[in-house]
């Protein structure tokens, strides 16, 4: 076998055919802030930007937070975009001789496609800026205090580079915002972003490698944010087999007319094509809630006191976040799913009413999806009821799907200990933390480079692979000394017999114990131990 033969299949087993580096492939890492002394004070006040935005992406589970650098006028700002490179621009409105839209203009002659941000600290100069003059501007916000605004402004610029690649190549999930003032989506935003991320992580529990929660994470809906309804319509007809959810305003404009029932309309339009998504429509205006109950949609106030609340009920009910719930025809529940293994079980069992609503309706590769659940939303997404002769065979695909994708994805990798997962014959099943010792670690890399080989493409009569394995991390070692008071100085002045006999009256802990008792009576074949 040549050399690059060997490096192809290592790059394989180390990063996969459909790793988690292909999505989200453009983030934002570097950040030219343009702004005042003044401003850099008010930005600076609380402990540095940078720290803050950093604490926030750590304690959303982020990767690393954008490099920051500022400088006080536009002028500095071209001198320093000349030597750096930068992914983002985001500039005050008074940052001396040159204006935000002539620092926007000349950034992108230099770099036509840099995303440039106007940053308004104080809520009157709103009413200043004149939105015809902005045409190099990409959009604007008003800094509210928190620091939260940084990332859901990084956020948002990402989400739109990726989106062409992460929705068709990944089945990434959208959620379509229309809001036009500058003021509540600064504030709803952030909240929006901070909601999705948290209900995210919450999901990542559910994986049982460290490689699969960081491929659920990045996985997460992204938010495209339009502000009038020819945008809005445009990223609904590129993207409509990928959009979760839309949440209009009501008044936004329509050929560049503010239009009070803009929000109507493009309801009435998606309802006219079968749009079956959630639909939220928000006003400051209480009045509207009227009009959202006459088609039928949500609705929020915009100046609601539990505005968080609202939108975190919204995002767990509505987005696929929460619970799978089994509804009948008229949406009445019969059961419901707290987990991806609780879900697969009742795919087993629910009415074949049930099973048909959620089928037609598209609901369980939306749900899946949500979850990060790609491999098995893929396979679901295209196939329709009338590809099924009956009820049964629909049951019967949609069950051996989850069979197939856990094999898929956890084929040659080293696995955390799950009573549903004990069948997996590719891989390496870790009964306890710790490192697997060298009889582990062999036998996990011969088994990983044994399936990234495959071998059954080129002896087709011959299936190679190693026995399955269940390896006891080295923490339990450490914690049986512990728990039997098993010292240094018992392990130097005992005899060998000696120390064989305290280690034979010695306990394992419980959890061992349990996990070994479950295997026990899951294996129905010989068991070597070494």
């Amino acid at each position: 076998m040549l050399l690059r033969d060997l490096n192809y299949y290592y790059k394989k087993f180390k990063f996969g055919e459909d790793n988690f580096h292909n999505l989200i492939k453009k983030r934002v890492r570097t950040i030219l802030l343009v702004s005042t002394f003044y401003d850099a004070f008010i930005f600076e006040q609380d402990g540095g930007l940078s720290d803050q935005l950093f604490g926030e992406y750590r304690s959303l589970n982020l990767s690393t937070a954008p490099r920051i650098i500022s400088v006080p006028t536009g002028e500095e700002a071209l001198k320093v975009f000349d030597d750096y490179h930068f992914d983002l621009v985001i500039t005050m409105l008074r940052i001396g001789d040159i204006s935000p839209c002539e620092l926007a203009d000349q950034i992108k002659k230099r770099k036509p496609d840099i995303p440039v941000l106007l940053l308004l600290n104080i809520r009157n100069d709103v009413i200043k800026v004149e939105y015809n003059l902005l045409k190099k501007i990409d959009d604007v916000f008003v800094w509210n205090g928190e620091t939260l605004l940084f990332l859901a402004m990084v956020k948002l610029v990402e989400d739109r580079w990726n989106l062409e690649n992460d929705t068709k190549r990944n089945l990434v999930r959208v959620i379509l915002l229309i809001e036009d003032s500058v003021e509540y989506y600064s504030m709803f935003l952030p909240l929006l972003y901070k909601q999705v991320m948290m209900q995210t992580h919450k999901l990542i529990t559910e994986e049982v490698t460290d490689k699969n929660k960081l491929l659920r994470f990045r996985a997460r809906p992204k938010v495209i944010l339009c502000h009038n309804y020819e945008d809005a319509l445009e990223i609904y007809k590129n993207y409509k087999d990928y959009i979760i959810t839309v949440i209009s305003d009501t008044k936004y404009p329509v050929n560049g007319i503010p239009d009070n029932e803009a929000g109507v309309k493009l309801i009435k339009y998606l309802q006219k094509d079968h749009y079956n998504g959630p639909i939220m429509l928000q006003s400051s205006e209480e009045s509207n809630r009227e009009k959202a109950n006459e088609l039928g949609v949500l609705f929020l106030n915009k100046y609601s006191k539990t505005l968080l609340k609202d939108i975190e009920n919204f995002i767990v009910k509505n987005l696929g976040f929460g619970d799978f719930v089994f509804r009948d025809e008229n949406g009445n529940e019969i059961a419901r799913a707290h987990t991806m293994s609780e879900f697969e079980e009742m795919l087993k069992s629910i009415p074949d009413e049930s099973l048909l609503y959620h089928s037609k309706n598209n609901h369980f590769s939306a749900w899946l999806t949500a979850h990060g659940e790609f491999l098995a939303a893929k396979y679901i997404q295209p196939m329709k009821v009338e590809d099924f002769g009956t009820t049964k065979e629909l049951r019967e695909f949609l069950i051996n799907i989850f069979v197939t994708v856990r094999k898929l994805k956890n084929r040659g990798k080293i696995i955390d200990f799950n009573p549903n997962l004990l069948d997996m014959e590719e891989s390496i099943v870790r009964l306890k933390t710790g490192s697997l010792g060298g009889k582990g670690r062999g036998l996990a890399f011969l088994n990983t480079l044994i399936i990234s080989m495959e071998f059954e493409k080129y002896y087709k009569d011959i299936s190679v692979k190693i026995p399955q394995t269940f390896v006891i991390g080295t923490d339990e070692f450490d914690e049986f000394l512990e728990t039997n008071k098993i010292d240094y100085e018992i392990l130097t002045t005992k005899s060998d017999e000696e120390i064989k006999k305290i280690f034979l009256q010695g306990k394992l802990s419980e959890q061992l114990l349990y996990r070994l008792g479950v295997l026990l009576k899951k294996i129905k074949y010989p068991l070597a131990v070494r």
